[in-house]
């Protein structure tokens, strides 16, 4: 994005003429021109770049973007994935499915759509637009878990779980399937089978923090708080790691599910 230094005092000029004469048609026709050529959009290179940069620079790039163009398809794309990733699930929602009112097929968007209901916990509303996501893109990996999860928001752990294995064919090294499937074992009371599969998640490659925090919330399920702390503890302060063992606690006397499954 880029702002012209020689064009871009003049609209001020003019507005500042109007607070006591009204515009000519000429004048409100030369000010539309000026301010609508005061923004250039930004080139495929630079749209690309961006992607190199951290969440918060591409948000404000393809918020702007997309500003500058509302049926630009690639802003609301990548603004509603960064938006999600930055944890604003709901505005990230909202994104999409304004998008789609321009692209109703479009997997992409029916993805971000589907992953940002269910980050906001709104799993049986994020069904339906991941399985047309799935449909659409059928050799990614990527709706199909994002799918499990809303399934397993709903309670629907079955069809979670098939859902999760299903997404392991296509992603058989993926280590966030892995985790979520390890997780639905979890919520259905199999721990040690949710240990077993989230050791095998943290071999893989591209397996991050989560995987680690996961595998000591399931220590913990089992009873095991002092290992389970000690794990937690590698990613975060020993002060949170304690209050996550206390959550934990409290749920295991509350019988409350707990929503750690991610999308991504």
């Amino acid at each position: 994005m880029r702002t012209s230094a020689v064009l871009i005092a003049i609209p001020a000029l003019l507005l500042s003429a109007c607070a006591t004469t009204a515009r000519t048609p000429e004048e409100q026709a030369m000010a539309a021109s000026l301010e609508a050529s005061s923004i250039v959009p930004a080139s495929q290179a630079e749209r690309q770049a961006v992607r190199s940069q951290d969440l918060l620079t591409q948000a404000a790039f393809w918020a702007e973007a997309l500003e500058l163009n509302p049926s630009d398809r690639e802003a609301s794309v990548e603004l509603s994935s960064v938006l999600r990733q930055l944890g604003n699930a709901p505005r990230a929602a909202e994104i999409a499915r304004q998008a789609l009112a321009l692209y109703p097929d479009d997997a992409d968007l029916l993805f971000n759509y589907g992953s940002s209901l269910a980050s906001s916990g709104r799993g049986a509303a994020a069904i339906e637009p991941l399985q047309r996501a799935a449909q659409l893109d059928p050799a990614s990996w990527r709706p199909l878990n994002a799918l499990g999860v809303a399934y397993e928001q709903s309670g629907q752990s079955e069809a979670a779980q098939a859902t999760f294995r299903q997404a392991m064919t296509l992603g058989p090294n993926q280590p966030s399937v892995i985790s979520n499937l390890a997780l639905s074992y979890a919520l259905g009371g199999q721990p040690e089978t949710a240990e077993r599969l989230l050791r095998e998640a943290m071999i893989r490659p591209g397996a991050d923090a989560t995987v680690r925090q996961n595998l000591a919330l399931v220590m913990a399920l089992q009873g095991r708080f002092e290992e389970a702390e000690e794990m937690a503890r590698v990613d975060v302060s020993p002060q949170m790691a304690e209050a996550n063992m206390d959550y934990v606690r409290s749920m295991l006397t509350s019988q409350r599910r707990y929503d750690s499954i991610s999308g991504d």
